[in-house]
């Protein structure tokens, strides 16, 4: 079953084409990874999946309901936003957080009672974060935010996940923890992921698909795009080196050169 569908797709904003033609299916138990520098239209791609922005041209369904329209399906996307810290002042517990993720099926007038409570800790529990329920959100460290942001997503009871950079700003150890978490989500919940980046070793054991944005060129398809030196380097002007270690491979990237 198509999940996501982008359909020729051109995007841009400040009168400026960022993403031109693209055309790729998410399907179940896929799990996407959208990569490339800053600037090339990977956030600009997940607001228009969103339906946050309208796509200069072409089409994009979710569920097979165009994203512009107001459909339930819509509802069916669980989103980890780009973020940064939360102040450390902000009031909000974890348990808070994570229970704002019912208000798109209880409505904005409802209060989450003693049944979404009850659930929201059996969730935090199954992710191994319980004793962090009771926690200010803004006093845990970036890492665990996102722990927090990840379960309000699931919450809802998603069918498909979009993670806009979950691993920016946090540290390596951090991001080994938060990365279990994501691929304990994916394996045991079969949710379909699209996993915003700049650096896919950490996931590339998980990807099945990708789509490679660079400055005016891009590719997408399954994940041995990863290891097609031409394809790479079309896309971003340099060759990129790829060496495996213990048994898995890493792909080593210098710096950008915008041909």
């Amino acid at each position: 079953m198509k999940i996501i569908e982008v359909k020729d797709v051109s995007l841009g904003y400040n009168d400026k084409t960022v993403v031109e033609g693209l055309s790729f299916d998410v399907e179940e138990r896929d799990f996407w990874t959208i990569v490339g520098p800053n600037g090339t239209g990977k956030t600009t791609l997940i607001k228009a999946i969103l339906g946050l922005i309208k796509p200069l041209k072409g089409k994009i369904l979710v569920f097979g309901c165009p994203v512009q329209r107001v459909c339930k399906h819509r509802k069916m996307i669980g989103y980890v936003p780009q973020m940064e810290k939360f102040d450390p002042n902000f009031p909000a517990r974890v348990m808070d957080v994570v229970l704002t993720g019912s208000y798109s099926k209880l409505g904005a007038f409802k209060m989450p009672g003693r049944k979404e409570r009850g659930r929201a800790l059996e969730l935090l529990r199954w992710l191994g974060m319980e004793e962090l329920a009771d926690h200010p959100i803004g006093k845990l460290s970036g890492g665990q935010q996102r722990k927090a942001l990840l379960a309000r997503a699931l919450f809802a009871e998603p069918r498909a996940l979009i993670l806009d950079e979950p691993t920016s700003g946090v540290d390596i150890v951090s991001q080994e923890k938060l990365i279990e978490l994501i691929e304990k989500v994916y394996r045991e919940k079969g949710l379909p992921v699209l996993f915003v980046t700049h650096n896919v070793n950490p996931i590339l054991h998980m990807i099945t698909h990708a789509v490679l944005l660079g400055f005016g060129r891009h590719a997408a398809g399954s994940r041995e795009i990863f290891f097609d030196k031409k394809v790479l380097r079309e896309i971003y002007g340099k060759e990129i080196e790829i060496v495996s270690q213990e048994g898995r491979k890493y792909i080593i990237t210098g710096d950008y050169h915008h041909a």
